[in-house]
């Protein structure tokens, strides 16, 4: 099936032609994206309310299961578009799931007068889920993966992403650290404040501030739906895709540099449907490292911390963030067991990383822990 054929004989229902509205709305930068009643009931004449460039905006979508005729689109137009005026909104968005020619969309657009109107036809609608960005999407709403090719090319605007990033990566480390500090101590708190809760006793009742010692650690309690929550946490101002963030990924993918393949990759991580198994093995494996690890050297806590570090990234369950989600686990199992945090340079040095993950691929993590130890803080 294509994404073409997919949106023309629509099968999905209302509810999820809202939703989907709702998704290409944030991927084509609008801001406060609200819908209304996808799940059913009166609505006000506005499916999604929503702003982008100043201006408070009505998106309404019709997605017919067959065929419709001009007339058919004009009239449903004409009844969405009394929302704007009905709703206080100054710009209306239509998406229609049908093909429309250039006269066609401006004989729409002329129906709403002087107020500004986007048309998202069929061909605009398939560009967006077929471009790079919008393959998550697609798969959510369309369940429609991504190709050899599509998966190439998604990688390929990741990297450039990168690029443009890392030029300005060391004015806003020390600020992106920060934030992150503060959301780590915030998650400490939380779960430190629901133990408690949890294990406090009615006699303690009147003690204020007292945390049992039973407590674990936050990463000695780790679950795979924890894990997943921490992913949307720290993407959560990364630009990714609604439908990728904290959820295990659904296609496989490789590694390697720009241009590989999966045949010339690097490494090519484990299919998802071995991703449950092997990311629950890999958290029950560390939650009995860590109460061994409780009186340990510092040279075997580090061990285990490099091991603890490269086994996730080989499982790689997310599509993407993995390293800094693998960074942040790594810096907080840190601070449990050795008291001391892992600092950013720990991968400033980018190749020399990349050849200690290398050399632990092979069962050497000397070199990981070299870099563990001398980063240290």
């Amino acid at each position: 099936m294509t994404t073409e054929s997919a949106l023309r004989d629509w099968r999905y229902g209302q509810t999820q032609a809202e939703r989907l509205v709702a998704a290409l709305l944030h991927l084509e930068g609008f801001d406060a994206v609200d819908p209304q009643h996808p799940l059913g009931g009166p609505d006000g004449l506005k499916d999604v309310l929503c702003r982008k460039d100043g201006l408070s905006w009505v998106a309404a979508a019709y997605f017919p299961t067959t065929s419709s005729t001009l007339g058919a689109i004009k009239s449903k137009f004409t009844s969405d578009f009394v929302g704007v005026g009905s709703n206080h909104a100054q710009a209306f968005a239509f998406f229609v799931n049908q093909p429309l020619t250039v006269g066609e969309r401006e004989q729409l657009r002329s129906l709403a007068g002087q107020t500004r109107t986007e048309v998202y036809h069929l061909e605009r609608i398939r560009s967006l889920l077929d471009a790079p960005k919008g393959c998550g999407i697609r798969l959510e709403y369309l369940r429609i993966p991504m190709t050899e090719a599509e998966q190439w090319a998604f990688w390929s605007s990741m990297n450039q992403d990168v690029v443009r990033k890392l030029v300005d990566h060391e004015a806003r480390r020390e600020a992106q650290m920060r934030s992150l500090d503060e959301k780590l101590n915030l998650i400490l708190e939380r779960t430190n404040a629901i133990g408690f809760a949890l294990t406090e006793r009615p006699s303690h009742l009147g003690i204020a501030g007292q945390a049992p010692e039973s407590i674990e650690m936050p990463t000695a309690s780790l679950s795979l739906t924890t894990l997943c929550w921490l992913h949307r946490v720290i993407t959560e101002d990364s630009g990714l895709p609604e439908a990728v963030r904290g959820r295990l990924r659904s296609v496989n993918v490789w590694i390697g540099p720009a241009g590989s393949s999966v045949e010339t990759a690097t490494y090519v991580p484990p299919p998802p449907e071995e991703l449950v198994p092997l990311t629950n093995s890999w958290i029950e494996w560390w939650k009995g490292q860590h109460k061994s690890l409780q009186s340990s050297s510092k040279d075997e806590a580090i061990t285990a911390l490099a091991e603890f570090h490269h086994r996730f990234l080989r499982i790689h369950p997310f599509l993407d963030a993995n390293g800094r989600l693998a960074r942040t686990l790594l810096d907080q199992a840190a601070r449990e067991l050795l008291n001391q945090g892992v600092a950013a340079e720990f991968t400033d040095d980018v190749p020399a990383y990349y050849a200690a993950l290398a050399a632990a691929d092979k069962g050497d993590l000397e070199s990981l822990k070299s870099r563990i130890a001398a980063t240290l803080k």
